[in-house]
């Protein structure tokens, strides 16, 4: 692996490092309400009070709709009645589960809902308005207050929304908390609506019940005196962020819940992994193919030899075979040419398998070509008939 790599590698690593530990020193101040976390404008320590609150009740989070949870409620018995409880930003919830939720607080039940914004439908119903001051540049601190009992909360703001509160127009409900307005009038934010049986609490300050208000209120006695409306029931928890801990949040949770694709995917996995690994590794250039050089001395002659028996120098073309034929013994028997006598005769027929007799006329015919000069084909014919005669196999 070439060093420029390695230190880009290192190079990554580190900043991914100090990204991290920057990102864990960091609060997150999104106010997302979730009952399971610790982050500052989430409402665990709330939640985790409520027993408390209702004398050791139990507390049941809802993780669907309302709609989906009602089914088995319909038919409760009296002592199985329990309080509604929902703490958000925005209480989002669809017309089908309000339906279910209207009639599960008109049989008996008791609701309670905080949050700055409620749908329309849900207002309309329960003939109540929500207004809003808009966002102040400097957030100061505020105050709410309870109509009946001394205790108040005063508070330092951290949501970016600005203050709403309940409009007295339209409002059939009774006022039970009400806050001061950036005009420095008092608006209600709690009131009790009466349905059926039940009773709807709507609440439009749900800041006061996150982590961080929690633990900075100097008077926790306005939690309790809000909380204390509802009875001593058990207690149904709607959650803001309906995210079953018993199910993986991992986006593949699918393929890992089916047996073929979970093997799928460890297959790849192994897959990329070995092919990083051997990728890895130093890698060695390709080695150019060379062809070897290339022998033109047979091409030169039959080149040469067929310019000479085109002019009709058949000596000239005699001489050229002879010259290829010593420069074939040369190279594939290795056997010196300088001296064509007994010696090499003998040599040449052990190497080349031929008869002695055959290997003592091809060689004297050659010493005597070599030395003479001829004008006809015959000799031509002769000496080629001989040689061929001797590559044959």
């Amino acid at each position: 692996m070439r060093k420029k790599t390695i230190f880009i590698i290192i190079g990554v690593v580190v900043v991914s490092i100090l990204l991290f530990l920057n990102q864990g020193n960091e609060l997150d101040w999104t106010p997302a309400f979730n009952e399971n976390e610790t982050k500052p404008l989430d409402t665990k320590v709330f939640y985790d009070q409520l027993p408390f609150y209702f004398k050791g009740k139990s507390a049941k989070k809802i993780y669907t709709t309302f709609y989906e949870y009602d089914q088995h409620l319909r038919m409760q018995e009296k002592d199985t009645l329990k309080n509604y409880v929902s703490v958000s930003g925005s209480y989002d919830i669809d017309d089908t589960s309000f339906n279910s939720l209207l009639q599960y607080v008109d049989y008996g039940n008791e609701a309670f809902i905080s949050a700055y914004y409620f749908p329309k439908y849900m207002q309309d119903t329960l003939h109540f308005k929500v207004e809003y001051d808009p966002v102040e540049l400097k957030q100061e601190d505020k105050t709410l207050y309870l109509f009946h009992s001394k205790d108040s909360l005063k508070y330092s703001p951290k949501v970016p929304y600005g203050t709403s509160y309940i409009s007295d127009s339209i409002m059939e409900g009774k006022r039970l908390g009400y806050l001061k307005s950036y005009d420095n009038k008092d608006h209600a934010n709690f009131i009790g609506v009466p349905y059926g049986n039940g009773i709807f609490y709507i609440h439009t300050s749900p800041e006061v019940f996150t982590n961080y208000q929690m633990l900075q209120a100097e008077n926790t006695g306005y939690v309790s005196n809000v909380i204390s409306f509802l009875p001593t029931l058990p207690i149904l928890v709607d959650k803001a962020v309906k995210l079953d801990p018993e199910i993986s949040s991992s986006p593949l949770r699918y393929i890992l819940s089916k047996e073929p694709l979970r093997w799928g995917w460890y297959l790849l996995l192994l897959a990329i992994g070995l092919f990083m690994l051997f990728n890895a590794k130093r890698r060695q250039r390709i080695i150019p193919i060379k062809n070897p050089l290339k022998n033109t001395t047979t091409e030169f002659v039959q080149t040469v030899s067929n310019l000479h028996y085109e002019a009709e120098d058949y000596n000239g073309v005699i001489q050229k075979m002879i010259v290829h034929f010593l420069e074939h013994v040369r190279s594939k028997y290795h056997l010196s040419t300088d001296k064509l006598n007994e010696d090499f005769v003998t040599k040449l027929a052990l190497r080349s398998g031929k008869p002695l007799e055959e290997i003592q006329q091809l060689v004297s015919l050659v010493i005597k070509m070599k030395s003479h000069q001829f004008s006809t084909k015959e000799p031509l014919k002769a000496l080629n008939k001989e040689i061929e005669k001797f590559y044959k196999q």
